[in-house]
């Protein structure tokens, strides 16, 4: 039996890259023996022949989808469509790491590929002749638009020219007319520019004529000159909601909507008219409001009333259960097993025995509670600690006394024995308004 061709050797002979190698093996075009060297036979053939052998290996090639696409001249979407519609499958799949996630490629048969060379020129024929009807079904609709928007445009220059106020005209109309007029040429004179912070829901259909005429912006200034003076007087009559609301005795929204008003001002000329000559449809306006007060002073006295029964009742469950949870100094000295002198004595400061408190003492008994003697020193140590207190503030008051005195040049015994501290600012405050005892007699 013949001896075995190493991997160098085939290369040398055939022209082959490692991996050309690997492929011709895979794909049957050269044998491997058990040893891992190669069969001579399967070498001399395609040595004998090497243009078909290279050939046949090119045909084997695994090509991913985007080499494939490469290989058709198109995009690598195009292929995968195009291989989907045929029924082509990769022939091997592999997972890789690339971009630090793990990717899913599909290999194909260079051959494979190839066939579909019809596929794809049919493709991009089709896409062309598709992308040639779209573009002029798009033209055609762009035309029919144009026509269509050229006359909404001579229409609603027509209507501009019917409807636009001159300067004398309605007050409400000119002003409505101004603020379009500013919002369509994006200009806002400083005189006219309170238009642009009021908000009138009839100005915006009146903007979507004007930028509907496709009017040139210069047009639209020239427009906004004209209507320019009469505007700036008429926005010096324009009466804020708040004041029209003292005035009228109503709000403004209660109003009718029909009435000459920007938004929610009024004009001043028509306030006053409907001030001094009431309708009856501010009377009646009026009569509802009294009647909305009315109801509402009602409802608020009620639940001010509810209010004060819930805390009432409140108030008397509360103090309830207190009673009802105090207990009596023989009921506690029987509890702990001392006197009820003594009980009597160790009193808390509320003067009371609460369960809550006695219920917490029996748990952590503190040991002045435990017999009769450390009971008494308790007592005793808080008799001197009283004491101590009182002197304490009975120093501080005479302190406090003398500091007066001082402060207002006047015996000590003129100082009331209850009296606030001395700061700066009570002593100035003091000063401006001296009391009782700190003014000094004067001779008559």
């Amino acid at each position: 039996m013949a001896k075995g061709l190493g991997r160098e050797r085939v290369r040398e002979l055939l022209g082959l890259a490692v991996w050309e190698v690997e492929l011709a093996v895979e794909t049957g075009l050269l044998r491997r023996l058990p040893d891992r060297t190669f069969d001579p036979v399967s070498v001399n053939t395609a040595q004998a022949d090497l243009e078909l052998f290279w050939r046949l290996l090119a045909a084997e090639r695994r090509c991913n989808a985007t080499e494939a696409a490469a290989r058709l001249g198109i995009s690598a979407e195009s292929f995968r469509r195009i291989a989907a519609v045929a029924g082509l499958v990769p022939l091997v799949t592999r997972e890789i790491k690339k971009y630090g996630r793990a990717l899913t490629v599909g290999y194909y048969r260079a051959a494979d590929v190839d066939a579909l060379a019809d596929h794809a020129r049919a493709d991009t024929e089709l896409r062309a002749v598709a992308r040639a009807v779209a573009r002029s079904e798009a033209a055609k609709k762009a035309a029919l638009t144009r026509r269509a928007n050229l006359a909404r445009a001579t229409e609603a220059r027509a209507e501009v020219e019917d409807t636009r106020p001159a300067p004398d005209a309605d007050p409400i109309r000119v002003l409505l007319w101004t603020a379009a007029v500013m919002a369509a040429a994006g200009v806002w004179p400083g005189p006219l520019r309170l238009l642009r912070r009021l908000s009138d829901r009839r100005v915006d259909p009146l903007v979507l004529t004007l930028r509907e005429a496709r009017l040139p912006r210069a047009e639209l200034e020239v427009m906004l000159a004209e209507l320019a003076e009469r505007s700036v007087e008429l926005i010096g009559l324009l009466v804020p909601p708040a004041a029209g609301e003292r005035e009228l005795g109503v709000p403004v929204a209660m109003l009718p909507a029909d009435l000459p008003r920007f938004g929610d001002h009024l004009l001043a000329p028509f306030l006053q008219e409907v001030v001094s000559s009431p309708p009856s449809w501010l009377l009646e306006a009026r009569a509802d409001r009294e009647l909305e007060d009315a109801a509402h002073r009602q409802a608020r006295r009620a639940i001010e009333e509810a209010y004060r029964r819930r805390t009432a009742a409140q108030a008397a469950v509360e103090e309830a259960v207190r009673v009802a949870s105090r207990l009596s100094d023989e009921t506690v000295a029987e509890i702990f097993g001392l006197s009820v002198e003594v009980i009597r004595l160790l009193r808390p400061k509320s003067g009371r025995w609460s369960a809550e408190l006695v219920a917490q003492l029996f748990r952590h008994s503190p040991p002045w509670l435990r017999d009769e003697t450390a009971a008494r020193m308790e007592i005793d140590r808080r008799r001197r600690a009283a004491v101590t207190q009182a002197r304490r503030r009975a120093a501080t008051r005479l302190s406090w006394r003398r500091h007066w005195a001082e402060a207002f040049g006047v015996p000590l015994e003129c100082v009331p024995e209850v009296i606030g501290r001395p700061t700066p600012g009570a002593i100035e405050a003091a000063r401006r308004d001296p009391p009782r005892w700190a003014r000094k007699e004067t001779p008559g």
